[in-house]
């Protein structure tokens, strides 16, 4: 039988525990919106170089510009890399990261992975493979933008650290795992300037780099290895590492994860092979600069496009335009008189029958998955972070609109 006293203790302890506990929650609101306005304020502007730089190294003729263009582009993505690796690795150090598991294939997540990297191993010749061994569930329960988050992180890394006409790798194969679950193996391997031991010990400490005459002119924050692993051990996985120097580096990341069924694996779509002729967009950004961007690249693959301001001017221009007019919406998130979320409930709400048929896609400066989720959740069909990288653009429309 419990005394007084113990009765007062543990009410004394349980009242403790729930001010922790609304602390924390606090806290994580608190962490939460800093890093979501911080990616906005941000993001935002950096969509507008990095899209402009790249459309002036395309378009100038004189070699000279070209270069120039080149320059800015690249100083602006390395920004970029600074601050999504210093947000990320703050998220992680607070305990705010939160894993939102949904059905993703395989066959996306090479398509997911390709559109970004490919490029990057291009500019130095690379041979970059993607590869399936022994599947045994090819649409697996797990969260999408972290799984993706893991592995751009190892194959930037890659790219940087491999020279010329190298080669790189990620292969991927399966073994029956306990309790209904398959044990997923990642293998990203490069021929690369590789690592010392007395380095890999001390790899996964935040900001730490290795620094040889091969590697001194090679920019990085030395955490997109932390961040990964950080990342592996989030989802219940593990993360191990071989390397030489001079011979190259193989990182091994395994988790155990729930098949979904027999969801369909999505076709693949080669990148330049988008056609849109006929199909008609509305593209709502607040921003003009990212407007005048985004239109140019719907019409280069054969979209006739309209934009607008905030999400107000959209939702007019939706109504007043025929039904069926519009095939495709690129929706800004944040903007001034009605915010994306809103707009695209109000045009779901809408007594018309493509108000629900429309693709809608979100475009959104933030990238976390709380942000993607409730994009979800307003009806949007897709969410692309900013900046907007073309082969991303073009490949999730192609999913939602056939050419």
């Amino acid at each position: 039988m419990h005394t007084e006293q113990e009765y007062l203790d543990a009410q004394h302890e349980i009242a403790r525990l729930k001010g922790e506990l609304s602390k924390a929650r606090r806290n994580y609101t608190a962490v939460s919106e800093f890093m979501s306005h911080t990616s906005h304020e941000i993001r935002t502007p950096m969509n507008s170089i990095i899209g402009l730089a790249k459309l002036g190294e395309e378009e100038s003729e004189g070699r000279a510009v070209k270069e120039y263009f080149r320059q800015i582009r690249e100083s602006a993505e390395y920004q970029l890399e600074i601050l999504n690796d210093v947000l990320d690795m703050a998220r992680i150090e607070s305990g705010s990261v939160i894993l939102y598991p949904e059905a993703y294939a395989l066959e996306d997540l090479a398509d997911n992975i390709s559109a970004i990297i490919t490029p990057l191993m291009e500019q130095k010749n690379i041979d970059f493979r993607f590869e399936f061994h022994d599947i045994l569930a090819d649409t697996l329960v797990v969260d999408k933008l972290r799984l993706r988050q893991i592995f751009l992180n190892l194959l930037s890394n890659a790219a940087k650290f491999t020279p010329e006409k190298g080669r790189v790798e990620l292969t991927v194969s399966q073994l029956a795992s306990g309790s209904g679950k398959v044990r997923t193996i990642f293998v990203v391997k490069d021929n690369g300037v590789g690592m010392s031991e007395d380095f890999i010990k001390d790899m996964f400490t935040p900001f730490t780099q290795e620094r040889t005459a091969a590697t001194a002119d090679i920019q990085g924050t030395g955490l997109g290895l932390p961040i990964a692993k950080n990342l592996t051990e989030l989802m219940g996985g593990t993360m191990r590492v071989k390397s030489q120097l001079g011979v190259g580096t193989a990182f091994t990341v395994e988790i155990d994860c729930v098949p979904a069924g027999d969801t369909a694996v999505a076709g693949k779509n080669p990148v330049g092979s988008y056609h849109f002729s006929g199909k008609r967009a509305l593209v709502i950004d607040d921003h003009s600069i990212n407007r005048i961007f985004e239109v140019k690249l719907l019409k280069r693959v054969g979209f006739e496009a309209d934009a607008v301001n905030n999400g107000f001017e959209g939702l007019k221009k939706f109504i007043a335009s025929e039904n069926g007019y519009y095939d495709l919406i690129l929706m800004d998130i944040k903007m001034p008189v009605m915010d994306g979320i809103e707009a695209c409930r109000k045009i779901r709400e809408l007594e018309r029958q493509d108000a629900k048929t429309v693709k809608i896609i979100a475009m959104s400066a933030n990238a976390y998955p709380e942000d993607i989720e409730r994009s979800k959740n307003a009806g949007m069909d897709g969410h692309i972070a900013k900046p907007v990288i073309p082969a991303v653009l073009y490949s999730q429309v192609a999913k939602l609109i056939s050419p």
